[in-house]
C-alpha cells in the first residue's frame, strides 16, 4: 500500500531537465494478530507419519510396503500397515488408504501429521491414492487442499464428513521445512534416545515381502561393518516384516522425539508455536515480529515497480575458486555472518525516487538505498572484482564496464577501492538503526551458551529470519483443476509448477496475475480476460504478503558481501593468496591469528578456524578435497555421492584434466503413475566445469590461478580477456 505525498517539480536548467525526484511514504510491516488466542502451553496436536517403499523389479516403480504413524499424546501406541498383510493383491492404494482411514477419526481432528523429507517423496504416494480412490468411486471422498510449490507439495490438509455431517480434518506437513537435516544427523543433534535401525533396504520387492530365513547378505548394509553385521545382526530367523516393524518404529519414534524436544523448545524458550509455521523462516519471523519489531517500522514493498527494481540488486553470496592448489592453509568461517551484515543500517519507509539527467549523476555519497549504475572497475587490479554480475555462468564478480542495480553501499565500498561510478536513478530511503540488534545479539548469545537440542533451535531462528524478507511479493495460489481450467490458467498467468495427477486432474501453482504477453501468446484479448475475470471473479482478490521487504534482505547480503570483500583485500594486502570462498568462509594460507589476533574469536562476526589444511584440492563452486593436518579428509561434491570420490580423483581432475566419474542420487518423481524413483546414477565430473573466473596455466597446461573475467559495458555477454 503506497501513500502518494508530494512530487518535487524536476531541477530544470538552460531547458534540460538535471533532476527528478519524487517522494512516497510506504507502508511499514506490523506486528500480527493471532487468528486463535495465545495457548498458555505447546500445542500437543500432532504426530509423525512415516512410508517404506520397494522397487517393483517388472515394473521398475517404487512402491510403498510399509506405513505407520504416532501422535505426541500416544507415543507408545505406534500404528503400523504392511502390505504382506494385504497378499496376494499387493495393492499400495489400499495400503495408504487403510492408514489415511485409521487418521481420519474424531480424536485427531485438526492434528498435524509431520513427514520428514514429505514434498519430495512419500505426499506423492499418499496424493495419488487418494485422488484414485476418490476417482474411482466418482466422488470427493477425500477433500484435498494443498500448497503446491516448484513441484513440491508443502502442504496438504485431507477432510472427510462424519455421519453427522461434520468435517474431520488433518494435516500433511514436511518436517524437514522447520529441521533440514537427516534424522540421522536431527538425532545427534537433539541427543535422542532412540537410534534410528539399520535396515537392508534393497533387499525388499515383491518377491521377499513374505520372506523368513538368513538375515541378507552384508552388502545390503552399507554403513555396517563385518564386527558389527555378526554381532547384533546376523541369525537363521531373520523375519522382514518384523524387521521392518522396528526400523519404521524408530524412525518415527525418532523423529517424533526431536520434534517433541523442538516444540517445547520452541515455546519454552521463544514463546512461539512449532505448528504455526509451515518452514522455520516463517517460526523466526513470527519470533521477531511479537518480540523484537516494536516500534521498528521496515517498509512492507508490496508495490510491484518497487519489488521488481530492488529484485535486479538482490544478490546472493561469493562462492569462487581462486587458486586450485595450495598446502598449509586456513579454512575460515564468519561466526553469523548474514545475522552480523544485519546489525547495519536497514531501509526505512520514506524513499525518494531519484533520476539524474546529467553526466555526473547522482550525489552517492547522499545516497542510501538501491540504484542503477554504470560503473568502470580499477585497471591496475585485475585480479579482484568487487561488485556482482549475474550471467549465465552464474554469479561472477567481474571487471571492466558495465551498468547494474546494487546498494548504494556496495557501490560506496568499490568507489572507495577505485571503482568509477556514476549513479543514474534509483530509490533513497531513509535509515533505520538497530532493527535486528536485539533478536541477533540475544540468539547469538544463547546459541553460544547452549548445547544439544537447545543450540540447534536458537542457531537456526539466527540462521533463517533474514531471507525470509526476499520473498516475492504475492502468494501463488494452488489448485487442482480439470483440463479446461488448466488450458485457461496457461492462457492467461505464469505458471510455477504443474503435475498431471490423472487423466483430467491437475495439481497446479501459478501466479495469479493476468499476464498481458502470455494472453497475447495464446490467441486471447487480455481486456476481455481481465473483464471477464472481473464479472465472475473466479480469482477473487490478489493475496499479497504482509510481511516481506525485499529491500532488507538484498541489503544485508550486499553487506555481507562487502565484509567478505574487505577480508580478501586484507588478506591481498598482507601478502597473502585465497585459494578458495563460500558465502561466508574462505581458505587462505594466512594465519590471522598471527597478523591480526582481533580476528579470530567466539564473538559474532569474527572467524573461526574450520579446519587446517595439509593439501587442498579446489576444482570448482562446492567441488573441491581437503586433506587435513591430522591425515583425515573432506571431500564435498554438490549433488554428488561424497563417498565415491577419493583424493586421487581430485589429483587426476587438476593435474591430468581428467573427467573423473560419480555417483549421483537422483529422484524420479511421476505424479501420474503416483511414485518417486531413487536411483545412483554414474555422472563425470569435469574439470573444466568451473568458468566464473579466468584461468591461469602453467607452461605445463596445468591450472594454477586465475583472474577476474572482463564484463562489457552494457552488453551482459561474458568476454573473456587476456591480461
Amino acid at each position: 500500500i503506497l501513500h502518494f505525498i508530494s512530487q518535487t517539480p524536476p531541477n530544470i536548467n538552460t531547458n534540460k531537465i538535471k533532476k527528478y525526484c519524487r517522494y512516497k511514504c510506504l507502508d511499514y510491516i506490523k506486528k500480527p494478530i493471532w487468528k486463535y488466542p495465545p495457548k498458555n502451553m505447546p500445542s500437543n496436536q500432532f504426530g509423525v507419519l512415516d512410508v517404506e517403499t520397494y522397487l517393483d523389479r517388472n515394473t521398475k516403480i517404487s512402491k510403498v510396503y510399509a506405513i505407520g504413524f504416532a501422535t505426541l499424546l500416544e507415543q507408545d501406541k505406534i500404528n503400523t500397515f504392511f502390505l504382506s498383510d494385504l497378499f496376494p493383491s499387493l495393492n499400495s492404494n489400499y495400503l495408504i488408504i487403510n492408514c489415511i482411514n485409521c487418521i481420519l477419526i474424531p480424536k485427531y481432528h485438526n492434528y498435524i501429521f509431520y513427514i520428514h523429507n514429505m514434498g519430495h517423496f512419500d505426499i506423492v504416494f499418499i496424493y495419488k491414492a487418494l485422488k484414485e480412490y476418490n476417482l474411482k468411486y466418482g466422488s470427493d471422498y477425500y477433500k484435498m487442499d494443498c500448497i503446491f510449490r516448484d513441484n513440491t507439495i508443502l502442504k496438504l490438509t485431507v477432510k472427510i464428513k462424519d455421519k453427522n455431517n461434520k468435517y474431520i480434518k488433518i494435516t500433511f506437513v514436511d518436517s524437514y521445512n522447520i529441521l533440514s537435516h537427516s534424522l540421522h544427523k536431527l538425532s545427534k543433534d537433539f541427543r535422542i534416545n532412540t537410534v534410528k535401525a539399520h535396515f537392508p533396504y534393497d533387499f525388499v520387492n515383491q518377491y521377499t515381502l513374505l520372506y523368513n530365513g538368513i538375515t541378507p547378505d552384508i552388502s545390503f548394509y552399507p554403513d555396517l561393518s563385518l564386527e558389527d553385521y555378526k554381532l547384533h545382526h546376523l541369525k537363521s530367523n531373520w523375519d522382514l516384516k518384523e524387521e521392518c516393524q522396528k526400523y519404521i518404529e524408530s524412525d518415527i519414534k525418532c523423529l517424533l522425539e526431536i520434534l517433541e524436544k523442538f516444540n517445547y523448545s520452541l515455546f519454552v524458550d521463544h514463546n512461539i508455536q512449532m505448528c504455526e509455521g509451515l518452514t522455520i523462516s516463517r517460526l523466526a519471523l513470527n519470533k521477531f515480529l511479537f518480540n523484537y519489531l516494536k516500534d521498528f517500522k521496515l517498509p512492507l514493498l508490496n508495490n510491484f515497480e518497487h519489488y521488481n527494481f530492488i529484485y535486479f540488486g538482490y544478490y546472493g553470496g561469493r562462492t569462487e575458486v581462486f587458486r586450485p592448489y595450495g598446502n598449509n592453509l586456513n579454512y575460515y568461517d564468519v561466526n553469523s555472518l548474514y545475522p552480523y551484515a544485519a546489525l547495519r543500517p536497514m531501509p526505512g519507509c520514506e524513499v525518494n525516487y531519484l533520476e539524474s539527467f546529467t553526466e555526473e549523476g547522482l550525489k552517492l555519497d547522499e545516497l542510501f538505498g538501491f540504484f542503477q549504475a554504470e560503473v568502470e572497475t580499477l585497471p591496475s587490479n585485475q585480479y579482484i572484482g568487487l561488485l556482482p554480475v549475474k550471467t549465465s555462468a552464474g554469479l561472477i564478480f567481474p571487471n571492466g564496464r558495465f551498468s547494474g542495480i546494487w546498494s548504494s553501499e556496495e557501490l560506496k565500498f568499490a568507489k572507495s577501492k577505485g571503482y568509477k561510478v556514476k549513479v543514474i536513478k534509483g530509490y533513497n530511503f531513509n535509515k533505520v538503526e538497530n532493527v535486528f540488534k536485539e533478536y541477533v545479539q540475544d540468539l547469538y548469545n544463547k546459541k553460544l551458551h547452549s548445547s544439544g537440542s537447545e543450540k540447534a533451535v536458537n542457531k537456526s531462528l539466527l540462521n533463517n529470519l533474514l531471507g525470509r524478507y526476499g520473498l516475492n511479493i504475492i502468494k501463488p495460489k494452488t489448485k487442482s483443476v480439470n483440463s479446461d481450467k488448466l488450458d485457461y490458467i496457461i492462457s492467461t498467468r505464469e505458471v510455477i509448477s504443474l503435475e498431471e495427477v490423472t487423466k483430467n486432474d491437475f495439481l497446479v501453482s501459478y501466479n495469479p496475475i493476468i499476464k498481458e504477453n502470455i494472453c497475447f501468446e495464446h490467441g486471447l484479448d487480455y481486456i476481455k480476460v481481465l473483464n471477464n475475470e472481473r464479472n465472475f471473479n473466479l480469482d477473487k482478490q490478489l493475496d499479497f504478503y504482509q510481511d516481506v521487504s525485499i529491500a532488507v534482505s538484498a541489503m544485508v547480503t550486499s553487506y555481507a558481501r562487502i565484509i567478505m570483500n574487505e577480508i580478501i583485500i586484507f588478506i591481498l594486502e598482507k601478502g597473502g593468496k585465497i585459494y578458495y570462498m563460500d558465502t561466508d568462509s574462505i581458505v587462505t594460507d594466512l594465519d590471522f591469528s598471527k597478523i591480526l589476533k582481533d580476528l579470530v574469536g567466539k564473538e559474532l562476526g569474527k572467524f573461526k578456524i574450520e579446519y587446517k589444511i595439509k593439501e587442498g584440492y579446489f576444482i570448482s563452486n562446492k567441488t573441491y578435497c581437503l586433506v587435513l593436518e591430522d591425515g583425515s579428509t573432506v571431500i564435498k561434491a554438490k549433488g554428488v555421492n561424497k563417498n565415491s570420490l577419493t583424493v586421487n580423483d581430485f589429483k587426476d581432475m587438476l593435474l591430468e584434466t581428467k573427467n573423473i566419474p560419480a555417483l549421483r542420487r537422483t529422484s524420479t518423481k511421476n505424479w501420474s503413475e503416483g511414485y518417486v524413483n531413487i536411483e545412483d546414477k554414474e555422472i563425470l565430473l569435469s574439470p573444466t566445469a568451473y568458468t566464473k573466473r579466468q584461468k591461469i596455466f602453467n607452461e605445463k597446461g596445468i591450472w594454477i590461478d586465475t583472474s577476474s573475467l572482463y564484463f562489457n559495458n552494457l552488453d551482459k555477454n561474458l568476454v573473456v580477456k587476456d591480461y
